[in-house]
């Protein structure tokens, strides 16, 4: 895909650099690639999503495809994550393990060696939980839609079109 020149070449440069502000830059670069990729995705599927509103609007159901269309819009993110993220088990094991080795700071006394280890362990910590936290909303967010695209009132579909419409018509596509 020509939007991904350069990318992979960016990422390789930096992966075996001690600096910071490289993955830093490399990070930036990314974000604004997901962007990217998100804006070309809207703009292939906007003509799909016109007609979509209009159904809604009309008060019309949507066939399989066009919920499909839909969701592509709503959490197109969110799957394309989950589907290709596999380091959760590794992240639950992992949070296991700091809870154990959390445990076993409990007893210890309050020196300055021990709270050293023990800011890096708790640094450890609120990372993987985060990592966990992150992955386990974007499902929950694909499971409510799922419900919620199968099972809409009028009043969805208004707040549904409204929704559209302004991802359809914000500057950024």
């Amino acid at each position: 895909m020509q939007i991904l020149q350069g990318i992979s070449q960016s990422m390789n440069r930096v992966a075996g650099s001690g600096a910071s502000e490289d993955f830093s830059r490399v990070g930036l670069e990314l974000a604004q690639l997901k962007g990217k990729v998100r804006e070309e995705l809207q703009a292939a599927t906007a003509l799909d999503l016109t007609k979509i509103i209009q159904k809604l609007e009309g008060q019309e159901l949507l066939s399989p495809q066009e919920r499909e269309v839909v969701s592509l819009w709503i959490v197109g993110d969110a799957e394309g994550y989950t589907k290709m993220e596999n380091d959760f088990r590794e992240w639950q094991e992992e949070f296991r393990r700091l809870s154990g080795v959390l445990e076993r700071y409990e007893g210890q006394e309050l020196s300055p060696p021990n709270l050293v280890e023990l800011q890096g362990v708790l640094e450890d910590a609120v990372r993987v939980t985060a990592d966990i936290a992150n992955f386990l909303e974007k499902k929950e967010r694909i499971e409510r839609f799922q419900q919620d695209i199968n099972n809409f009132t009028p009043e969805d579909a208004k707040f549904l079109i409204s929704m559209l419409k302004s991802m359809l018509y914000s500057p950024e596509l």
